[in-house]
């Protein structure tokens, strides 16, 4: 073979090879490129996932704060309901005897009622309140009605209180004793 031929064989053979070479590369970019995409899918799914993860767990942990927080405040009435409710005879005794001092002499009257007004401003500090009085119109779920009395009312009024009622942040501690005249 003459040399003219060989070198154009071998430009042939070279530019088959770079030919190849170029396939090759677009083929293995094109695959490279493919593969970049899947795992960028890939990732894309597992920071959802993980978004999501955190995110359930942020509503988790704000809902056990709050449960935390209702069952503390549940745990502090109840305590204050049993304390209060130790302490209420000792308030109906001494509303039940006032009356009778006022006989005794006006400095044991004052001083009674002076006790009275403390005890009753502690336990509004607690928010402790004090319910049923005359003239109210009577409500089952708070009142506890001792005896009646027949009226033309339609309204059942209370006509005499012997205890009065307490509660604390709309806990009842303790139904109002009451007649009620309707």
């Amino acid at each position: 073979m003459s040399e003219e031929n060989q070198n154009e064989v071998d430009n042939t053979v070279e530019n088959d090879q770079d030919e190849n070479l170029e396939d090759d590369t677009e083929f293995s970019e094109e695959d490279e490129l493919e593969n970049i995409r899947s795992e960028n899918e890939s990732l894309k799914k597992e920071i959802k996932n993980v978004d999501d993860k955190c995110l359930r767990l942020a509503a988790e942990y704000k809902n056990y704060q709050e449960r935390s927080k209702k069952e503390k405040l549940s745990i502090r009435i109840d305590s204050l309901v049993d304390a209060v409710s130790s302490i209420l005879p000792i308030v109906d005794d001494i509303e039940r005897t006032l009356p009778s001092f006022a006989d005794a002499g006006e400095k044991y009257e004052k001083g009674l009622q002076m006790i009275l007004k403390r005890i009753s401003s502690s336990l509004k500090s607690l928010g402790v309140e004090s319910f049923g009085e005359k003239g109210e119109e009577f409500d089952p779920s708070i009142h506890n009605a001792s005896s009646k009395l027949d009226s033309d009312d339609e309204k059942v009024i209370i006509s005499e209180v012997y205890q009065k009622g307490y509660k604390i942040q709309g806990k009842l501690i303790r139904p109002a004793m009451v007649q009620v005249k309707g």
